[in-house]
């Protein structure tokens, strides 16, 4: 019997225990919710800066911890600092040498913009739980260790394995050495299939775009604007007219174009500038001034690829290397799972049955944590949560509904990917 065919299997045998045990369940899963939107864990460092002594995400994790310990779960915190800890709980199933499942998301914020209402307050209201970070991602926290609660209140027991990771420092683009990548890289969790745990319910996502950051600076001279040497063209070069003309040059820059399954309708997006500075004085010639430029790739679109075609596009429009830096400062690349995979079908599978409709298979926008999964051979799901709004923006909300269906979803899929034991 196949996964899927299993899944539907067990409609009426098992169903109902598990909907009736997220029911019981689920006035203590909302509550848990709340206590981590209460616990501020904003995260305001750029790409490669944030520093692993800062207790962002410290009261997140203990409090995580304590929920774990209390549902009779063993968790551990570990990281590269005691101020910057992961969760990692392993739930070893019944039968030896069975395969593993990562259900795993980030529990750093993105810092509060525009709130009209206390974003740490975790207000309840017309069926939403208000909140910054609720739905990126503390949602997909609370309905993952649920429905593992849910599983075993209805007395399932997996024959498989399931590793509980929730990390640090993904808000600052995916691409941080303290959280997954950390966990991965030291051994500390491994698996066959992974859940990345990120917000909304419109589509799951087997996809993500790469991110490729970059600042060109640009070098003149400087010098007083009332010298006769500048007068006379002898001294000085205005490093912001070179980055005027870069700008002009980069503006219509494309990137090779790419069929990708998973994003058959989108192509890479270059933007340049996206920040811009430069000058010291009104009556200086400007020596430096810099710029920064965002890229969203497709898969198989390296950040040597972007760096090399900025090279050339600077040097055809006569500006030379010496007056100018090409800095790369984030890379991360786009990554995507086969829409055949076992997970893939299985979360598919476990939505319909629960919400009746059958969420589309495709790429998503905004780079997550899943590369870091798929470049080791780990099928991932980059994204599938609860149904939300407000996410990077004001006023921040999930769809308690949703949550409650969610659970019941990660539930059935854990279920069914994990197996029963006999």
């Amino acid at each position: 019997m196949s996964n899927t065919e299993f899944l539907k299997g067990i409609h009426v045998e098992k169903q109902e225990q598990i909907i009736a045990a997220v029911n019981q369940q689920f006035a203590q899963e909302i509550a848990f919710l709340q206590q981590l939107v209460r616990a501020k864990s904003a995260n305001p460092f750029p790409p490669g800066s944030a520093p692993a002594d800062v207790p962002v995400e410290q009261e997140v994790a203990h409090i995580i911890a304590q929920e774990l310990d209390h549902l009779g779960f063993s968790p551990q915190l570990t990281g590269v600092s005691p101020q910057r800890p992961n969760v990692v709980c392993h739930i070893p199933g019944a039968v030896a040498d069975s395969r593993t499942l990562i259900l795993n998301t980030h529990m750093d914020t993105v810092e509060t913009t525009g709130y009209t209402r206390d974003p740490w307050g975790a207000q309840l209201l017309d069926g939403r739980l208000y909140g910054m970070g609720v739905a990126d991602a503390k949602a997909q926290i609370a309905a993952f260790i649920y429905a593992l609660l849910a599983l075993r209140s209805a007395n399932i027991r997996l024959a498989g394995n399931v590793t509980l990771a929730f990390v640090v420092d993904e808000e600052t683009g995916a691409c941080s050495p303290y959280g997954t990548r950390y966990l991965l890289e030291q051994g500390i969790i491994d698996g066959d299939a992974a859940i990345v745990g990120e917000p909304g319910d419109e589509s799951i996502a087997i996809a993500h775009r790469g991110l490729y950051r970059f600042r060109l600076r640009t070098l003149g001279e400087a010098t007083h604007t009332g010298l006769s040497a500048w007068e006379q063209g002898t001294h000085g070069h205005n490093a912001i007219l070179d980055m005027a003309r870069a700008t002009l040059a980069l503006a219509d820059l494309t990137l090779p174009a790419v069929s990708t399954p998973a994003f058959p309708h989108n192509r890479s997006v270059f933007t340049f500038p996206t920040l811009i500075s430069g000058g010291s004085g009104i009556n200086v010639v400007p020596a430096l001034c810099e710029a920064y430029g965002d890229v969203r790739l497709l898969p198989g679109i390296t950040g040597e690829t972007v760096s090399n075609l900025i090279h050339q596009r600077l040097q055809q429009h006569g500006i030379t290397p010496e007056h100018y830096q090409l800095e790369e400062l984030l890379f991360v690349p786009a990554a995507e799972t086969a829409e055949h995979t076992a997970i893939v079908q299985l979360l598919a599978e476990a939505a319909q049955q629960i919400t009746g409709t059958r969420p589309p298979l495709e790429g998503c926008g905004p780079a997550c944590d899943g590369w870091m999964f798929i470049t080791r051979g780990i099928p991932a799901i980059c994204g599938y949560g609860a149904a939300c709004g407000g996410v990077h923006g004001a006023d921040e909300w999930i769809d308690l509904e949703s949550l409650r269906q969610l659970t019941s979803i990660y539930a059935h899929t854990i279920m069914a990917y994990c197996q029963p034991a006999q």
